[in-house]
């Protein structure tokens, strides 16, 4: 096989409740020259014999026998991949089957370095999709958008295989936000071209990796604040949306943990922002069951 123009690279650790879907949604693609990277991160569950049970040569399969972070692996999987175009797709989401071909004639324009379009967010437990953020997407320089309220799934993104090369890896000393560290990076940099339609399908159940390590998360995000705040101008200047989603992120933590009222309290009521504030205390005093249920 020459070698193709998109590297699709699935990073799998038991996943194998979902994989088939995942793969069905690659090589149903109506876009035909790719290879689809599988790194299996070290599973013990039954992910290998579905992946072997596909006769496609575009899929070639690499398997962990240790157990590693999932940015170093998403890091050993590019080094392998072959392809002038790198994207991601997480083993328990799937594409529509024009997620490649709908931007294929932007893929070699000098103008975009990257690509991103809508997602639909799956909500595993009531079997229902709703489209994550019904925004405009922007073209360009999307860094001011990404900091208001918009983040980026690495698996609704494709990306030319050199912005690696010149800007870096990931960050492996991250557990949940190292797609988030980079993207933040490089659209201070490098152009992007946005696709309105939700090519991605993006799963919410109950294994969500986040969602599983709360404490993880605003742990990681509050220090990847607190160094990139001294270091980069362009984060100082959107300083307060940056401590708005940190406050977010603890009081979510506490909420979900079941921390004492009083801790909860006084977090909220340290915020100078009234309008903060009401946000917070409605995040504190309604029922998580109901705020699910709201935001779909």
């Amino acid at each position: 096989m020459s070698n193709p123009k998109v590297s699709v690279i699935v990073n799998c650790h038991n996943g194998e409740k979902y994989l088939r879907q995942c793969l069905d949604s690659i090589i149903e693609q109506d876009f035909k020259d790719l290879e689809i990277i599988l790194w299996d991160n070290n599973s013990n569950d039954d992910s290998s014999k579905i992946v072997k049970s596909y006769e496609d040569e575009r899929i070639r399969y690499f398997f962990n026998k240790e157990k590693v972070s999932l940015y170093k692996a998403r890091n050993q999987a590019i080094y392998n991949a072959k392809g002038e175009l790198i994207s991601f797709l997480d083993c328990d989401d799937w594409w529509e089957k024009n997620y490649l071909s709908s931007r294929k004639k932007f893929f070699f324009s000098e103008d975009f370095d990257y690509f991103y379009c809508n997602v639909k967010c799956f909500y595993q437990h009531r079997n229902k999709s709703k489209i994550y953020k019904n925004y405009k997407l922007p073209n360009g320089y999307i860094f001011d958008f990404l900091c208001k309220d918009y983040f980026l799934i690495i698996s609704g993104v494709i990306f030319k295989k050199k912005l690696f090369n010149k800007y870096g890896f990931f960050n492996e000393n991250y557990n949940i936000i190292g797609d988030y560290d980079f993207l933040m990076n490089i659209s201070q940099f490098c152009k992007a071209h946005a696709c309105e339609l939700p090519l991605l399908n993006y799963r919410v159940h109950d294994q969500n990796f986040s969602k599983l390590n709360s404490k993880m998360f605003y742990d990681e995000y509050k220090n990847w604040f607190n160094k990139n705040i001294s270091q980069n101008k362009n984060y100082l200047d959107n300083i307060k949306l940056f401590k708005i989603r940190l406050s977010y992120l603890e009081i979510s933590y506490l909420i979900l943990n079941k921390k004492k009222s009083y801790d909860v309290l006084k977090k909220i009521f340290c915020h100078k922002s009234f309008k903060e504030k009401i946000k917070l205390l409605i995040l504190f005093l309604v029922p998580k069951e109901i705020i699910k249920y709201l935001k779909k």
